[in-house]
């Protein structure tokens, strides 16, 4: 039988180390708190006995090489081994990068054995002994308190291809909002100039398309777009990829008679924060395109290029949730992945046996980008998944519980899944393994077009399914198996 223990959230390395320190006054426990310019550090042994009391090191490389010789120094005077020192700190800001890893204190020290821990920076305010003030020595003693007590993450998730994937998806992330505050100011301006130009079903012209943008890029006004002939406004929507531009043209013209007309000595002012915000988000663009080219790159170094085969999550979706995972090997469970990603309702219980059960509103506390990839991720499942899922997105709203949320958690073990087993999605009637092969192949075929557009939108295709990529070398196991053709 399997042995079940109330402390399920330590750290399972950091126990392991006091194991095998045999006695706790054996083993060093270093707390650090981050700061931008000097961290404060502390030593204590595993029983909590201050060895040194806390000091300053410098945030550089010349501190850190101070640290790690005055460590070595104290186990060489109380005879403690290196396997059984630990470093920890709380999540901190960007300016630690530089003192923690590569020349960065964590990553150094992760580099030359060390094992370096880290604490939820709520959890160590808790642990301090004043609640109502807050020091360094404070700050650095529920830090301490949350190490020996074994509460800290060893195996960040964040390391490699997939720190490299998280900082460009948060990056595009960024973007994204940017480009989307441009879009708002745009259409601020427009609704002075020429208000209802922006709306596809008055004008014909799709919003912030090509020819949409090049109109309002060029002194862009009623009375511009009145004096135009309609051979030359033609010209221009057919070199901005517009279709039916006869008809585009002659509908926007007529348009113009049914509008206020601006006040005329505002125009010219008007046309040229028009013209800034539009280059402005033209460029945006841009660097998103950039950025996403090199994500569906990075994604198809992982495990994670698998979620593309889910019929309604894209290069994005996938990146965002594999990106904020992380390694799914070095994943805790489903449970606790769940609750990090915010995805479950809160429970509270008391009275005893009869106690009634009270479920009430997701938590705050969670990853809120893994929490947004993966309730939009539930939602496009809902709308343009596979038909099973879309059926069980669709019984869900009908019972009236939260659908989005439920395949979302539901998403989530299938990712989960998909990513552990470097396996594409497969519907339930095909995963048993009595199934013909003939049917499976019949499916493979059928998604292959689908799956090959998403990567080919982002340019990325031959990258993507290079036989020493995941999805690539998926390909030549199934073209192999199955005997089909799967052509690029």
């Amino acid at each position: 039988m399997k042995k079940q223990n109330i402390y399920r959230n330590q750290s399972q390395e950091i126990l392991s180390l006091f194991e095998s320190a045999g006695d706790r006054n054996k083993a060093m426990c270093i707390p650090m708190d981050y700061a931008k310019k000097d961290h404060v550090v502390m030593f204590c042994n595993g029983n909590g006995d201050i060895l040194r009391k806390p000091f300053s090191v410098k945030n550089s490389l010349e501190g850190k090489n101070y640290l790690v010789d005055q460590v070595k120094k104290s186990c060489r005077r109380r005879g403690i081994s290196r396997q059984h020192v630990f470093f920890g700190g709380e999540d901190c800001g960007s300016y630690a990068d530089n003192f923690t890893c590569d020349l960065k204190v964590i990553a150094a020290l992760r580099s030359d054995s060390w094992m370096v821990a880290g604490v939820n920076a709520c959890d160590a305010k808790k642990h301090r002994d004043n609640k109502q003030a807050s020091t360094d020595i404070l700050d650095l003693l529920g830090i301490c308190k949350m190490l020996i007590n074994c509460k800290g993450n060893c195996s960040p998730a964040q390391t490699g291809i997939y720190w490299n994937l998280r900082m460009l998806v948060r990056q595009r992330r960024k973007l994204v909002q940017m480009a989307t505050g441009v879009k708002r100011r745009i259409h601020f301006i427009v609704d002075q100039i020429f208000s209802g130009f922006l709306d596809e079903k008055k004008n014909g012209i799709f919003p912030f398309s090509r020819g949409s943008l090049a109109l309002m890029d060029n002194r862009f006004s009623v009375h511009q777009i009145r004096r135009h002939s309609r051979s030359t406004l033609s010209r221009l929507l057919a070199r901005n990829l517009v279709h039916h531009t006869d008809h585009c043209a002659e509908h926007l013209q007529k348009y113009t008679s049914q509008v206020l007309q601006p006040p005329a000595q505002h125009i010219a002012t008007l046309q040229i924060f028009l013209q800034q915000q539009v280059k402005l988000f033209v460029y945006l663009q841009e660097s998103i395109q950039l950025l996403e080219k090199e994500i569906a790159e990075h994604l198809a170094q992982t495990s994670g290029a698998f979620l593309t085969s889910i019929r309604g999550i894209g290069i994005v979706l996938a990146a965002g949730v594999c990106a904020e995972i992380g390694d799914p090997d070095k994943q805790k469970s489903l449970n606790q992945l769940v609750s990090y990603a915010g995805i479950v309702p809160r429970i509270k219980q008391t009275g005893g046996v009869q106690g009634k059960t009270q479920v009430k509103k997701v938590a705050k506390r969670c990853n809120r980008i893994l929490k947004d990839y993966v309730v939009r991720s539930g939602s496009h499942i809902g709308i343009n998944g596979p038909e099973e899922l879309k059926l069980d997105h669709k019984r869900r709203s009908a019972q009236g519980q939260h659908a989005d949320f439920g395949m979302s958690r539901r998403y989530l073990r299938m990712a989960m899944c998909l990513m552990r087993t470097s396996q594409t999605y497969l519907p339930k009637s095909l995963r048993d393994t009595r199934t013909p092969k003939k049917e499976r192949a019949h499916f493979y075929l059928l998604t292959w077009s689908t799956l090959r557009e998403k990567w080919k939108r982002k340019d990325a295709l031959e990258f993507a399914f290079d036989k020493d990529r995941p999805l690539g070398q998926w390909r030549n196991v199934v073209q192999t198996l199955y005997d089909i053709e799967l052509g690029l």
